[in-house]
This record gives structure tokens, sequence and C-alpha cells, in this order.
């Protein structure tokens, strides 16, 4: 069910783009990109904006009833922060142009804007890449190594946190000067990512070039270490069931840990192969179309809205919680479940 979810999820935002992007490569009818723009920009808040607001209020609620959150936990609360921040300072800019407003956002705003969305993406990849790498050391065999990294990771998961936020405040840097707000009379220079709700002015094309690699260099890192990483979990998955067939209970929860780790760490690396393509291209071009723009950040954004749903439907304590806090409404309306609420919120 879970793998369902996730598969048709994907195939959804899959057909959006590719129909998104064959409207506006081959010029079919400015109308109908626009819609699909809307369309797909307001999927993208209208699902991601509250899933991820509400993967933080029941992290927010384990927190204070259970004490310290386990670090898985603690890494998925900031995925979910870094993609309400993902879907601010892209989907709604994004969703506003598509339905006509485009002068809503001086220079000083697109700088905010843009730096926080490159922070917001960059953070994404970082905490994600962190996530598989926790859960590829905890599946690992309790041999004297990884039994050290298994005791020091835990306590040095917000270190980590921290040194990801430096790092990509040095990568991200340029957003804070060369954004601007789209000029009036249309006309854009050379070497200019356009965004249609701000423009990014790079100087040159050696400044264009090293801003490129750079952030490319930094996503092929950390993807190369979620797929080393989910490389290893598969590995060490199918090896412990092979060992111990009829003793799978005590290692339930590892197993479907690492599994809803997988699932978010495949669907990351499939969007980052769709987004990089285009992001090839666009390096290739001195003049980026809108629409290949769109249907880029478009596919760098899907991540952050489907992410807090497969993180819903893959863990346990959030998704007894859900239903806690659905039954609880229940109740408040209908008082003769009262009891059914209060021991299904016991048991989450």
């Amino acid at each position: 069910m879970k793998v369902i979810v996730g598969v048709s999820l994907f195939h959804y935002v899959n057909f959006i783009a590719i129909a998104w992007t064959l409207c506006g490569l081959m010029d079919i009818q400015t109308e109908v990109r626009v819609v699909l723009k809307a369309t797909g920009f307001l999927c993208l808040v209208v699902v991601g904006l509250p899933a991820n607001l509400t993967v933080l209020l029941l992290f927010c609620h384990l927190r204070s009833s259970r004490g310290r959150l386990p670090p898985n936990d603690f890494i998925l609360s900031n995925l979910a922060a870094v993609n309400v921040v993902v879907l601010l300072c892209r989907g709604i800019p994004q969703t506003l142009v598509a339905v006509g407003l485009k002068h809503f956002i001086n220079d000083w705003g697109c700088k905010v804007v843009i730096f926080a969305y490159r922070m917001g993406r960059a953070m994404s990849i970082c905490v994600t890449a962190l996530l598989g790498c926790y859960q590829s050391v905890s599946v690992a065999p309790s041999t004297s190594h990884w039994t050290i990294l298994k005791r020091w990771l835990p306590a040095h998961l917000p270190h980590a946190i921290i040194i990801f936020y430096i790092l990509n405040v040095f990568i991200c840097h340029g957003a804070v000067f060369y954004p601007l707000a789209p000029p009036i009379n249309g006309s854009i220079p050379e070497y200019t990512l356009n965004l249609e709700f701000c423009i990014v002015v790079f100087p040159g094309l050696e400044v264009y070039m090293v801003h490129g690699v750079a952030y490319t260099v930094r996503d092929v890192a950390f993807v190369g270490v979620m797929v080393l990483a989910a490389v290893y979990m598969l590995l060490v998955l199918y090896r412990h069931r092979q060992q111990v067939k009829g003793l799978q209970g005590a290692s339930q929860a590892s197993t479907g840990a690492s599994q809803a780790v997988l699932l978010l760490v495949c669907t990351y690396v499939a969007l980052f192969g769709l987004e990089n393509m285009l992001w090839g291209y666009t390096l290739s071009v001195s003049r980026v179309l809108p629409a290949v723009s769109d249907v880029r950040v478009f596919f760098a954004s899907c991540y952050s809205a489907l992410s807090p749903v497969l993180i819903i439907t893959t863990n346990r304590r959030l998704a007894g919680n859900f239903k806690c806090f659905t039954r609880t409404k229940r109740t408040v309306e209908d008082p003769s479940a009262q009891g059914e609420s209060k021991i299904s919120c016991v048991m989450a």
C-alpha cells in the first residue's frame, strides 16, 4: 500500500510535468501552458503545505508527550521544515505568476525569496542524504566499528544539520547578489534565469557556469551518498531476511523504517534525475525559455510536496497520531465515540 501511494503520486506528477513540457517546448498554446502551470504549482501548494505542517505538528506533539524525538523523527522534522520553505518561496510565487501576477516582488524581495528557496532545496537534499546514512548505520551489523558509529551518530545529528546550513550558505551566496525584479519592458539579458516573478542575472558566462557547476557538484555528491546508502540498506535487509526467515518480528520496526527511507530516497533520486537533465540544458544556452525553467522548478519542488505524504503513510507513530487527532475531532462532534478515541490515542 505504501509503495502504491508513492508510485501513484509520482506518476501523477510526471503526467502533469510531461504534458506541461510538451506544451511549452512545442509552443502549442500559451493559454494551455499557463493553465497547466497554475494547476501544477497549485496542487503542490495545496497538497504540500498542509501535509508538511501536519507532519511538523505531529512531531511537536510527539516531542511534548514523549520527550526527545528518536533520531529518525528528528531528521524527518527538519525535512518537513525545509519543505515548507521551498513551497512558500517557490510554489506560491509560481502560482501567482500563472494567474497573471508578475510584478509583485521588488529587488530585495527577489533576493530573499530566491536565497530562501535555494537554501531550502539544498537542505532538502542534504537532510535526505543524512536520513539515508543514519538508517544505513542503524541496520548495519553490530561489529566493533559499526557499534562506535551507532553510538556517536545520533548525538551529532544536530551538528551535521548546522554544518549543512553553513556549507549551503557558502554555495548559495550568489542568490543574495544576482536576483532582481523582472523588467517592465520584458527584455531579458544574456546568462539569465527567467523565473517570471524574478530574474537571476549573472554578470557573465564564467560566473554563470561556476554557479551552475557548484550546484550540480553538490547535488550529485549528496545524491551519490543517497544511492550508496540505499544500496547498502538493500544488501543488509536481504542478508537479514535470508538469515532469519522465521524470526522477522523482532526486526519488523527496523525493516519498516528502512523501507520508508528507501522510498523517500528513490523518489528523490528519480525527481533529481529529471530536474538535472533540464538544469544541464539551461547551462548550455544563454537564454532559458520560461517553460523550461517552470518544469525544472516544478520537479525540484515536487519532493517537498510528496515527501510529507510518504512520511505520514510510512511512519507508524505519525500515522497513529494522525488517526488519533481525526478520531478526537469526531469525538467532539459525536460524544458517543469518546471511549474508542481514548483507547486509540493511548495505543498511538
